[in-house]
Parts: C-alpha cells; sequence; structure tokens
C-alpha cells in the first residue's frame, strides 16, 4: 500500500505552466513508490491521452475521465465501479426530456459515454445566473422522476452523470479500494466539475486561476481541508504536497 492517492483535474489545473509542471514530474518520478497518481478530467479517455502525449505527463496509475464517470486502474476497466454507476441511471430518458431545449446543445458524440450526458449551454452562465439554472434543471429531473448529478463547469460545459458518479465519487472510492484514511488523499482542481472532490473528507488544493463558479462555491463552503493555493496550475500542487502533512 502506498503513502498518498493524488488526484488530480487535467486542463488548467495539472496543465497550463509547462515549466511549474516539469517541476512537478521531477518531484512525483522521486515519490512515485509512495504515490498512486489518478488523472480525473472532463475529457474522454482518447482526449485525455492526446493531452498527456502533447504535455508530456507521467503515466498514472488510474485514468477517472468522462466528470468521473469512467474509470481505468492500472490498464484495467474497473468493473466495480462500472456497476455501481448503473444504480438509478436513465441515460435515453434523460436524453428524450431535454433533447427539444433551446438552451441546450448536445455535445459531440466523442464526448459521450454510457453514463454521461453532455451539453454545452447556447448562452454563457455566471454566478447567479448559473446557480438558478442549477436549481432549475433539477427540478425538471424531479418532475420526471428521473434522477442524475447536475455538473455545470466554465460558464458554459454541462454534464448529467449517474448518482453514485463523480470526481469526488470516485476519489472515495478509490480510497477504499486502496485502504486509505482521507487524510492520505490528495485532490486538485480549477473548476465547477471539481467542487465535489474538493469538498471530501481528504485534503484538497485550489489553484489560484480558479474558475469563477469554484471561487463562489468556495467562498460559500470554504471546506477546512482546502488549500486555495496563491500558485497557479501545477505550481499548486508542488505549494500542497510541500505544505500540507501529506508524506
Amino acid at each position: 500500500m502506498k503513502d498518498l492517492l493524488l488526484v488530480t483535474d487535467l486542463d488548467h489545473t495539472l496543465v497550463g505552466d509547462r515549466y511549474a509542471l516539469a517541476r512537478l514530474n521531477q518531484t512525483l518520478r522521486a515519490l512515485r513508490s509512495r504515490i498512486d497518481l489518478v488523472y480525473a478530467t472532463g475529457r474522454s479517455l482518447a482526449g485525455a491521452r492526446q493531452l498527456q502525449q502533447e504535455e508530456d505527463l507521467l503515466e498514472p496509475e488510474g485514468w477517472a475521465t468522462g466528470v468521473g464517470s469512467s474509470l481505468l486502474w492500472c490498464g484495467e476497466p474497473d468493473l466495480a465501479w462500472d456497476r455501481q454507476l448503473q444504480h438509478h441511471w436513465d441515460r435515453s430518458a434523460l436524453s428524450a426530456l431535454l433533447a427539444n431545449r433551446s438552451d441546450l446543445i448536445l455535445q459531440p458524440a466523442s464526448e459521450q459515454t454510457t453514463y454521461k450526458l453532455s451539453f454545452e449551454l447556447a448562452k454563457p452562465l455566471t454566478g447567479t445566473a448559473a446557480h438558478q439554472f442549477e436549481q432549475r434543471l433539477q427540478a425538471t429531473l424531479g418532475q420526471a422522476n428521473l434522477q442524475a448529478q447536475v455538473v455545470f463547469s466554465s460558464g458554459h460545459q454541462l454534464d448529467l452523470l449517474p448518482p453514485a458518479a463523480g470526481k469526488g465519487a470516485v476519489s472515495g472510492y478509490l480510497q477504499q479500494k486502496l485502504g486509505l484514511r482521507p487524510d492520505q488523499v490528495l485532490c486538485c482542481g480549477d473548476s465547477g466539475n471539481d467542487r465535489s472532490m474538493l469538498g471530501g473528507p481528504w485534503w484538497g488544493v485550489m489553484v489560484s486561476n480558479a474558475r469563477p463558479e469554484l471561487l463562489a462555491w468556495w467562498r460559500q463552503v470554504r471546506p477546512d481541508t482546502l488549500l486555495r493555493s496563491p500558485y497557479h496550475h501545477a505550481g499548486a500542487i508542488l505549494h500542497a504536497l510541500g505544505t500540507l502533512p501529506l508524506l
């Protein structure tokens, strides 16, 4: 068993500052015998692999892609995680319910998965307007007796996930799978789809370049275990590794 589970978002968290990323990679290489590394991203697995090649990212133990709707562990699909996502999930009914809305644009097939239904907003929303939109959409789902997580990020991206999915859920699943305590987990993120993992019972770090929707959530919730780093991108992860009681 290793000493730390490091779960990080990719775009605008791990990736965005190549100098800081090179320094972090050097640190992680020296600690690889003690750390399990997981990339948790809204990207598809193919898109995440492409980014790995472009940015020279380390090979992780885990790929939690599609906003935590798919998990690959040590190169193999995690079937127990997949079974967990099946409960209370009716993708076809959700798709039919939202098909004709003028405010939602279905994302390309490459961004859709069995356990993720993804849209772009026709008009970007921030702040109170974004929060109200989420509430109205949840009410619409409730009236149709459908269950789904509504994950809004970057002002224009909307993902519907099974109730048991998400970056926070997959982080908790891996913590238990690996037999770790919450204080042996560090999650890192920058946007609204990182809220669930940054608000967990483990350590978290929010990059200084965080999106407005994540900052608004942080101001409201302020978890005791979440570090708001003054550093951006991979520099914030380095800051957390050097500041928090992790290793």
